[in-house]
């Protein structure tokens, strides 16, 4: 009996167990989210120098989401860029679109970047989507490194947690 009893509890775990990772393989994308991607200048925008600070206003930007949940996405959008010619130290400020097969996602970001190692940390947050985005929540933190300066070009990777609601 108490054999029978082992073997009807084992049992009950396994689908139990089953079941559960049934339900979270249908869920909405991971708690968080990951994705590499590659973005660059399209455009320069309006520019204009006051002393020692450059002012990029709605640069375009371009590129594409190669690993992660949004690989083979696309993007583009425009940014607002300052740059301190003397420290080489940059602010920015942009939006973007991400569109591929699920729909699109559009994602607002800020940063700074280091021009003389190009290194570069930054906050975004999604603003809206369709299709499988359309209650698409992801908010994090954005490192990136400059492989490029022609055009201005970083390989970067955004990190958060997410949600669909």
């Amino acid at each position: 009996m108490r054999r029978k009893l082992i073997a009807t509890l084992a049992a009950a775990a396994s689908v139990a167990a089953l079941a559960a990772g049934t339900h979270s393989a249908s869920a909405a994308p991971p708690q968080t989210c990951i994705a590499g991607l590659t973005i660059f200048t399209t455009s320069v925008g309006s520019v204009s120098t006051t002393g020692q600070v450059t002012h990029f206003s709605d640069s375009g930007v371009g590129g594409s989401y190669t690993s992660g949940f949004l690989s083979g996405y696309t993007l583009s959008g425009a940014q607002d860029i300052i740059v301190n010619n003397v420290t080489n130290k940059s602010e920015l400020h942009g939006q973007f679109t991400a569109a591929g097969a699920g729909g699109t996602v559009t994602i607002r970001y800020n940063g700074h970047a280091d021009f003389s190692t190009g290194a570069a940390t930054g906050e975004f947050v999604t603003t809206g989507g369709t299709g499988d985005f359309a209650n698409f929540h992801w908010t994090g933190k954005i490192t990136a490194q400059l492989v490029s300066l022609t055009p201005p070009t970083f390989v970067a990777t955004d990190t958060g947690p997410c949600h669909s609601s």
